[in-house]
C-alpha cells in the first residue's frame, strides 16, 4: 500500500500516476457503467455515456483511495488483457447468444463484467503472474526454430 508523504513533488507524481491509471483502467469500468445504464430502463439527468463516465471515475477513485495503485506497466497490461478478453468473450457470446443480430443489454453487462474480472485476475494476482509466465514460456518455445543442420 502506498503511503503519502509530505514531499510536494510526490503529490505531482501521484496525480500523474492517478491520471494514467484512470486512462488505462477507467475505460473498461466506464464501459460497464454505460452498459448498466443502457440495461436499466431508468431515465435520469445523465445520458448512458455520462453515467458510464461517472461510474468509471468513481470506481477508479475509490480504488485509488483504498490503496490500489498499480504500476503503469500493470495498468497497461490490464488495458490490453481486458480489451483482448472482451473481444474474445463478445465474439464467443455472439456465436451462441445472439438474438436478432445484437446481444441483449444484460448479456453485454455480463460479458463486460467477466472480461474485467478475467483481466484483473490475470494481471493483478499471483496466479495470473504464473499463468502469464507459462504463456510467455510456451510462446518463446513456439518461436524458437531448430538449429540449421548441414546435410
Amino acid at each position: 500500500m502506498h503511503r503519502p508523504s509530505s514531499d510536494p513533488s510526490n503529490g505531482e507524481s501521484s496525480l500523474f500516476h492517478l491520471v494514467f491509471v484512470w486512462l488505462l483502467v477507467g475505460p473498461s469500468v466506464f464501459g460497464l457503467g454505460w452498459d448498466v445504464a443502457d440495461a436499466v430502463p431508468v431515465s435520469g439527468p445523465l445520458s448512458s455515456m455520462g453515467a458510464g463516465l461517472v461510474f468509471g471515475t468513481v470506481v477508479v477513485a475509490v480504488l485509488w483511495i483504498a490503496g490500489f495503485r498499480p504500476s503503469l506497466s500493470a495498468g497497461g497490461g490490464y488495458f490490453i488483457a481486458e480489451l483482448a478478453s472482451h473481444a474474445l468473450l463478445t465474439l464467443g457470446g455472439s456465436l451462441f447468444v445472439v438474438s436478432e443480430g445484437t446481444l441483449s443489454p444484460w448479456v453485454e453487462v455480463s460479458v463486460r463484467s467477466l472480461s474485467i474480472t478475467l483481466a484483473a485476475a490475470l494481471v493483478f494476482t499471483s496466479s495470473g503472474r504464473r499463468i502469464r509466465a507459462d504463456i510467455w514460456k510456451r510462446g518463446r518455445n513456439l518461436v524458437k526454430t531448430p538449429p540449421d543442420v548441414d546435410s
